[in-house]
């Protein structure tokens, strides 16, 4: 077809590219507007060359939601990156996951450029599009290496594995390491990173590159005809990034009514959610921890188990939820979070405070079940992966473009946000009392500075 050929020559020449992108706060109905703008689209009837494909954030929300709504298929079979080829072939509409859009490669690419359909793709929230590939300790998952390290990185170079063309790291399958282990071996990682990901080079020692950063190749979005965005604060955010880095336009959307508005010029506008009148946080001496709560404070909290530090910690948890029961918060209708790797510094009996049934991993998104939470208890401090900040902060310098650089606070309170927000405070009929408890002193600040901002953004609409 014209059209579809058209498209496909394009993409050779980085053809222009929109994000398409609905910025609404939570509990905004985001997901229901979306469904409700792919039921009515009259391009996605049969006798048309359009389809559509939604990745959503988990198995549960594609089986009990979306596939209940929308004529359309999930990949029938495992290995899903390799049977989702098919419903593309046929032209059938599709409902998958975003992990399994982690893992679309060359291979997908070409099935849509093959197919003789047209697709359009929703995302119900913001893919991964940064991939931690190096820094720190060498990370190893059944014995294939999924986590560089500098010495990993170097040995790499030293033995051709990776080879350094017009900025771009690529892996070299003429290297003596592909031809000695044509099965899949320690170094594999780097093989299959490269064949969904521009991998680039940052830091320099005696020569050799020290680190390597991975970004989602922008020939992953170039396959569609439109990418639509679901998600909240996208204005300062990776996406931005993204956008900048890739020479990606961004045009903006809100919620009105139950349906996707555009904003006036498809500039980006500041929203806020409701309910955070209902908000109670909790702050004094007895909760509040002065040590940070980052990934690095854990770390130093796990070598010392029988640490005063730990010890502080846990019994501010306990006190935190002691004040909440007291105001009717129980086991079951409270919820708490900090880092998967150190979650057991915080196991409990239930005796002081709930045990680990009541934990939710602090990256948890787009899910409804623990609407009837009014107590929640965030115990992290969140900065994004350092390599990929220090890699896009040095880009800004060197091409004076400060859309490049990444917004730390911006990462730290959509995420923080989007956690509390699982709770009671997104119904909207509901006049209960959310205690929330953040003992770390960033996190609680930025909670603080955007009601703030909330309550001058109302004066002045109603002022």
């Amino acid at each position: 077809m014209p059209e579809k050929q058209m498209q496909k020559n394009a993409t050779d020449y980085l053809e222009p590219l929109t994000f398409h992108i609905i910025d609404a706060p939570m509990g905004s109905g985001k997901s229901s507007a979306l469904i409700r703008n792919i039921k009515e689209n009259r391009h996605y009837k049969k006798e048309t060359d359009i389809r559509f494909i939604v990745f959503v954030a988990s198995v549960k929300e594609r089986d009990e939601r979306f596939l209940q709504e929308l004529d359309a298929k999930p990949p029938p079979c495992e290995p899903y990156c390799k049977s989702i080829l098919g419903l593309i072939a046929r032209g059938e509409n599709i409902v998958t996951t975003q992990s399994l859009y982690n893992i679309f490669n060359e291979e997908t690419i070409e099935a849509f450029h093959q197919s003789p359909y047209i697709y359009i793709a929703y995302f119900d929230e913001i893919p991964p599009l940064f991939h931690g590939a190096s820094g720190g300790r060498s990370q190893k998952d059944g014995g294939i290496l999924t986590r560089f390290g500098s010495k990993d990185v170097r040995l790499m170079q030293q033995e051709r594995m990776i080879l350094l063309e017009n900025g771009k790291i690529h892996y070299n399958p003429a290297c003596e390491y592909h031809r000695r282990s044509p099965e899949r071996n320690v170094f594999d990682a780097i093989r299959d990173l490269n064949s969904r990901c521009n991998l680039f080079p940052y830091g320099e020692r005696d020569g050799f590159f020290t680190g390597i950063v991975a970004f989602t190749r922008r020939e992953l979005f170039a396959c569609f005809r439109e990418c639509w965005f679901c998600s909240y604060l996208t204005g300062d955010s990776m996406l931005a990034n993204y956008c900048a880095k890739n020479n990606i336009d961004m045009v903006y959307y809100h919620i009105e009514e139950g349906r996707i508005v555009r904003n006036p010029e498809g500039a980006y506008m500041e929203t806020y959610p409701e309910g955070l009148e209902r908000l109670v946080i909790l702050d004094d001496r007895r909760f509040n921890m002065e040590n940070s709560l980052s990934k690095e404070g854990y770390r130093k909290l796990s070598r010392s188990r029988d640490g005063e530090e730990l010890k502080q910690l846990q019994t501010s948890l306990r006190y935190a939820y002691e004040f909440m029961k007291e105001r009717g918060v129980r086991s079951s209708s409270f919820l708490f979070t900090t880092f998967k790797d150190y979650k057991e510094l915080l196991a409990s009996d239930g005796r002081h405070y709930p045990t680990m049934k009541r934990f939710l991993p602090c990256n948890a998104k787009a899910t409804n079940e623990y609407s009837h939470c009014t107590g929640v208890a965030y115990l992290c401090n969140r900065y994004f992966d350092v390599n990929c900040t220090n890699y896009l902060s040095q880009l800004a310098e060197e091409e004076q473009n400060p859309r490049l650089r990444f917004n730390n606070d911006t990462f730290a309170l959509s995420e923080l946000l989007q956690f509390i927000w699982r709770s009671n405070l997104r119904v909207k009929n509901s006049e209960q009392p959310v205690y929330v408890y953040i003992p770390d002193r960033r996190m609680r600040e930025l909670l603080y500075g955007f009601i703030e901002k909330a309550k001058m953004n109302r004066r002045k609409r109603f002022s």
